[in-house]
């Protein structure tokens, strides 16, 4: 092979090389991009996200940090994953326990995915045996934090679209500890498993 033959099979083979290279980027793209786009609308840009395609539960808008819990425990939250955080009285009547039955089978549910999500009991005053009792036999995974409600409560009431919480709600918070979503007792189900779901699948958090 003469010396331009060489010159010539090295630029085709320079040429293959960057041709494989930019199928690459552009396989790249079309996978992540879009997930990037999804992500940056459900957390910064919600208003752009068309109604029909809108989340089940309500937009904290902005988030409430975790440290507006004040939570009494030194123990943090354990970061990283999502977060179902229900709050709870000393005593947990029918409508109680059925939100801890329904956070327990959302998380089910998830399959695989069921580790990216924990569950958080939020305990405005000390729990009652019944209560205790519940926790231990049913819902052994579930984590228990004593916490300021009024503190949250005044705070969720300064998101005019929310009001005061003066219902059972279940609340979402993200891996980086921004309580983002809230749920009334109606969303508490298939609508707040749906939004985790697609929470899930577009994040690459947690």
């Amino acid at each position: 092979m003469n010396t331009e033959d060489q010159d010539k099979s090295l630029t085709d083979v320079a040429m293959e090389r960057r041709r494989n290279r930019s199928k690459l980027v552009a396989l790249f793209s079309i996978a992540v991009v879009p997930m990037m786009i999804a992500y940056a609308m459900f957390f910064y840009f919600p208003e752009l996200i068309p109604v029909s395609t809108t989340n089940e539960g309500e937009l904290i808008q902005p988030p409430l940090a975790v440290a507006t819990l004040n939570l009494v425990d030194a123990t943090p939250i354990p970061p990283g994953v999502w977060t179902l955080l229900i709050p709870v009285a000393g005593h947990c009547d029918e409508v109680c326990v059925q939100r801890l039955y329904l956070s327990r089978q959302i998380v089910i549910g998830l399959g695989k995915d069921a580790d990216r999500v924990q569950r958080v009991a939020l305990h405005s005053e000390s729990a009652d045996e019944p209560l205790l009792s519940l926790i231990e036999t049913e819902h052994p995974d579930l984590l228990s934090y004593d916490y300021d409600a009024l503190a949250l409560t005044s705070a969720l009431a300064s998101r005019s679209s929310l009001g005061a919480m003066d219902e059972p709600v279940i609340l979402l918070m993200d891996p980086n500890g921004n309580i983002m979503m809230l749920y009334r007792f109606d969303k508490i189900g298939m609508p707040l498993r749906k939004d985790i779901r697609h929470l899930l699948k577009i994040s690459n958090i947690g």
